[in-house]
């Protein structure tokens, strides 16, 4: 019986990442007006994702965690966005969770056996340097729309993103931006210049952020 669990999950890992995903997006929908509440449904989901993987993937969590969390409080604190309660932080407290939860399941439920990268210390300075970008750019939305291209292109071309990575990142670029939509309709946050709420380099933004996380987050 055991052993039938465990196969059944692996053949449907995919499938329960986007459940978790999707619950998590509606969790932040509707519980961000109580930000310790949303932190321990953030946490109950983050035990669950970690533990349906017998945890082999805590370190990479844990990584996410605080990159992700540092990176989106330098942004705030640049006033590229905000969020509706935020009461300790720059950010919600549930924030950095949600970014370790988002990073492992988006990989689970798009990457496949697509071969996990190396840790790279140059992707980690680009997550940095991506965000301060970010913070300086925010009020020219096509002015920022414009170097996450350039940005995307000149990074594909120097060989930091292999061609199997693509179509996964674009899926990955899609779901966190759709998540992001739902979540700025209900005013969870919002963007300080965005003509539509959602900003049109938002897509590029999760698509690079994608790759560049998870060669930041596998590290042996």
């Amino acid at each position: 019986m055991v052993f039938n669990f465990w196969q059944i999950y692996i053949n449907m890992r995919p499938v329960y990442a986007l459940l978790i995903f999707a619950i998590g997006t509606v969790g932040m929908m509707f519980l961000y007006g109580n930000e310790l509440l949303l932190t321990a449904v953030m946490g109950i989901a983050a035990i669950i994702a970690l533990w349906l993987d017998k945890w082999k993937d805590a370190k990479s969590f844990l990584i996410a965690v605080i990159v992700g969390g540092a990176c989106e409080n330098i942004a705030v604190m640049m006033g590229a966005w905000g969020y509706a309660n935020a009461s300790y932080l720059y950010t919600p407290l549930w924030l950095p969770i949600g970014w370790g939860v988002s990073v492992i399941l988006l990989n689970d439920m798009v990457c496949g056996k697509i071969p996990r990268p190396r840790f790279s210390l140059k992707a980690l300075a680009l997550a940095f340097i991506g965000t301060i970008m970010t913070g300086l750019v925010f009020r020219n939305e096509i002015a920022l729309f414009l170097l996450f291209a350039l940005a995307t292109g000149v990074l594909y071309l120097l060989g930091k993103y292999r061609k199997e990575e693509l179509a996964p990142a674009i899926i990955a670029a899609l779901l966190g931006t759709g998540m992001e939509s739902a979540c700025i309709l209900t005013g969870s946050w919002h963007y300080s210049a965005a003509v539509f709420g959602t900003p049109i380099w938002l897509p590029l933004c999760w698509f690079n952020a994608f790759l560049i996380m998870r060669r930041i987050i596998f590290v042996k």
